[in-house]
């Protein structure tokens, strides 16, 4: 597997007779072999030898410990963890050399009674056109980048894993992947279903899983294809059933009655020896396969609310143990109706990546969903992020949901993903039911045709200012203006959106509005949302309330100054709710209103302020705008990048989504006569590209000149979608 290797034949001795019998300068360590004395850059230099003892927990580092010392080019010392691989007292180092040049090494062998190390020996590393490992960008906040200066963008669905976890299944996957330019996948570590490095008794490390492991990687390798290793799932504490029997914590190795640590599931966040032993396992973990830059992410938990204090202390540990220093970051979500603060996670100087998962029953425009929560979070957090899982429904395959396999949520979740921020398109989630069955890689194929040759690693990359996509109507017409609504996202908890802006497209921006209003008794949960508008003519902004538990004070403002303040009381009695009830495990009452509350607002921009100043929370079950969307303003959406010399648009009709076309027979209405204009561009000429979405082919060609900073795009007619790179010329 390894293209070097160096061997130690070493006899066997128990630990006691270890500590008993090793006298100073008596020499555990010895017939090293050197081997091929030259790799090349980025390959992994592989040291292997047998230990002169045997040991009760040869995992344990405060029991033992075998390291490679080495020295690069520049002088400086790297350490390389060990690990013990179960076969006849064998130890195995690997090491992936980041620079070119001249490197030595010894190997070090510790116990808490000795250190002993090995001959000082040296190997040359020649440089070779492989890329190494992803990086942050230097550049910019929004994406990664390879050592030798490749820009990274990732395309890829998960294959977290396969019914029998052999290489030779993945092969097929990254095969697939490959060919359709996709570059990346995540895989899971799991006791329960998947590869199972951890088994039967806490430390005791899975060789043959280790292995699986170890092959899987090498056909990553070979198709060009990076990972995100997930390290667990929430399944692993999980007491309860879950929706998909994955509930694991009665076979938990951590489980006191499994002759773990934790009484229960949340000891292991705290429980001092959980978290050593847990440690134990991360160095397994990174000695054993931090070598392989194919492994790009390392991700603690899949959708574990995990403790910022847990997370923060593992994280720290793992960078402090690898040298090759990947990104480690996490993913949220259980337990899924708690009031955790994802800003506590994400805010985390050691958390490298944002990573969320998304599935079409969080929102019906799960499109407009994506855009607008991607700028406001790369806007705060000002880090890479991605969208590591994306389907229609998280409960069922997408299959069931789309049965003719049309895509429509995989194909715009890629594209409003990449236009916003995201150093990757979506990856799908129902990988065998759906992407596989109905082969739908060719969306991958035309997304990456597309962007070929974008400098991600670009100093420039920046949102495009656009109006939004317009008609083309007669002087005649006179412009008349609709309603504009959206709804709230019943997300207890959720403060991660506070500002937005109601777009003259209809678009919300600044991340999605939360249902629930707090009032004083969630004083921890509690915003205040502030809504930017900007009303052609005048209009009414109109809340429609629906549930209310307890009572409820519902308060606006319009620039400050008070124009609404209403109480929404509860039962008992009658009262002005259509129905009420009383909650037992509440202890208090909760009425349905199903009214709506509205203010008149001028022509002009505003700023408007919802409040609950009441007892406990008000259900917010959509919010309407009269007035507010011109008739010459089309039903569709621009978003858009400037990345370096590049800038890149998609143009997506709202009636193509999955949602909508699942409650109608026909096909959405096609886009015809519209334009957009860009602002702050340089002036001068620029060639206009425009691309079929799905074939990945260039549609036409066109040449237009900015004048003044802005530039008008003239749209081809279309019914789904549509995509432009626009270059100085």
């Amino acid at each position: 597997m390894f293209p070097f290797r160096v061997k130690t034949a070493l006899l066997a001795l128990s630990t006691a007779l270890l500590i008993a019998n090793a006298a100073p300068g008596e020499d555990l360590i010895t017939e090293i072999s050197p081997g091929n004395s030259t790799i090349s850059l980025y390959d992994p230099f592989v040291v292997e030898a047998n230990v002169d003892a045997s040991f009760k927990d040869p995992h344990d580092p405060s029991e033992v410990e075998l390291n490679a010392y080495l020295t690069g080019p520049d002088g400086k010392e790297i350490i390389m963890p060990g690990f013990f691989t179960g076969r006849n007292r064998k130890w195995e180092v690997r090491y992936t050399p980041p620079r070119a040049g001249r490197y030595s090494y010894y190997i070090g062998l510790k116990t808490k009674d000795f250190f002993q190390k090995s001959s000082v020996y040296s190997f040359e590393v020649k440089p070779s056109p492989n890329d190494g490992f992803l990086r942050k960008s230097a550049n910019n906040q929004y994406y990664l980048v390879f050592d030798s200066g490749k820009p990274f963008f990732g395309l890829g669905h998960n294959v977290c894993w396969t019914q029998d976890n052999s290489a030779s299944t993945f092969r097929g996957y990254f095969s697939k992947l490959a060919k359709s330019g996709c570059n990346m996948t995540r895989i899971w570590l799991n006791n329960a279903w998947t590869l199972k490095i951890e088994f039967n008794k806490l430390a005791s490390y899975n060789m043959e899983d280790s292995g699986q492991l170890d092959r899987i990687l090498e056909e990553a390798k070979a198709s060009g294809i990076y990972v995100i290793l997930t390290l667990d799932s929430y399944s692993s504490l999980m007491a309860e059933k879950g929706s998909w029997n994955e509930q694991s914590w009665a076979k938990n190795v951590y489980n006191s009655k499994n002759g773990g640590p934790c009484e229960k599931p949340g000891d292991f966040f705290t429980n001092p020896e959980a978290k050593r032993l847990y440690k134990k396992r991360l160095r397994y973990i990174i000695s054993r396969w931090s070598y392989s830059p194919n492994i790009f992410v390392f991700e603690l938990w899949n959708e574990m609310d995990a403790p910022r204090e847990w997370v923060a202390e593992m994280i720290t540990y793992v960078k402090s143990i690898n040298p090759h220093g990947q990104p480690v970051t996490t993913s949220l979500g259980y337990p899924w109706a708690n009031n955790f603060d994802e800003s506590t996670i994400w805010s985390l100087e050691g958390v490298d990546l944002v990573e969320r998962h998304i599935y079409g029953n969080m929102a019906a425009d799960i499109e407009g969903y994506v855009i607008s929560t991607n700028r406001a979070l790369s806007e705060k957090y000002r880090k890479p992020m991605l969208i590591e899982e994306f389907a229609m429904d998280w409960g069922k395959s997408d299959d069931e949901c789309d049965p003719e396999g049309k895509g429509i949520v995989l194909h715009n979740g890629i594209w409003a993903a990449a236009m916003t921020g995201s150093f990757a398109g979506t990856m799908g989630w129902w990988w065998d039911t759906y992407m596989v069955k109905h082969d739908l890689y060719f969306n991958y194929r035309s997304f990456r045709d597309f962007i070929k040759d974008v400098n991600w690693d670009s100093k420039k990359v920046i949102f495009a200012k656009t109006s939004p996509l317009m008609k083309k109507i007669p002087e005649t017409e006179k412009i008349v203006y609709s309603n504009v609504t959206f709804s709230g996202k019943e997300v207890w908890g959720d403060m991660s959106y506070r500002e937005f802006t109601v777009e003259a497209s209809g678009d919300l921006s600044g991340g999605v509005l939360n249902h629930y209003l707090h009032g004083s008794v969630k004083k921890g949960i509690r915003i205040e949302p502030v809504i930017h508008v900007d009303y052609p003519v005048q209009g009414e902004f109109i809340i429609h309330v629906g549930m209310v538990s307890q009572e409820a004070r519902l308060v606006v403002t319009l620039d400050g100054a008070e124009v609404l303040s209403k109480d929404f009381l509860t039962g008992p009695g009658e009262g002005p709710w259509q129905n009420s009830f009383f909650r037992k495990d509440e202890k208090a009452y909760q009425c349905y209103y199903g009214t709506a509350e509205g203010i008149k607002v001028p022509k002009g921009r505003h700023t408007i302020k919802i409040s609950n100043t009441g007892k406990d929370w008000l259900g917010i079950k959509r919010i309407t705008l009269t007035n507010y969307k011109p008739s010459d303003v089309a039903n569709a959406r621009v978003a858009g990048l400037i990345v370096g010399e590049d800038m890149l648009f998609w143009i997506q009709n709202k009636e193509y989504n999955w949602y909508n076309l699942a409650q109608k027979e026909t096909g959405p209405a096609p886009i015809v006569g519209t334009y957009f204009s860009i602002s702050d561009i340089e002036d001068g000429g620029y060639e206009i590209q425009w691309h079929d979405t799905f074939t990945g082919g260039v549609i036409s060609r066109e040449r237009k000149e900015a004048s003044g900073g802005k530039m008008t795009v003239e749209v081809p007619d279309f019914s789904k979608d549509i995509a432009c790179r626009i270059k100085k010329s």
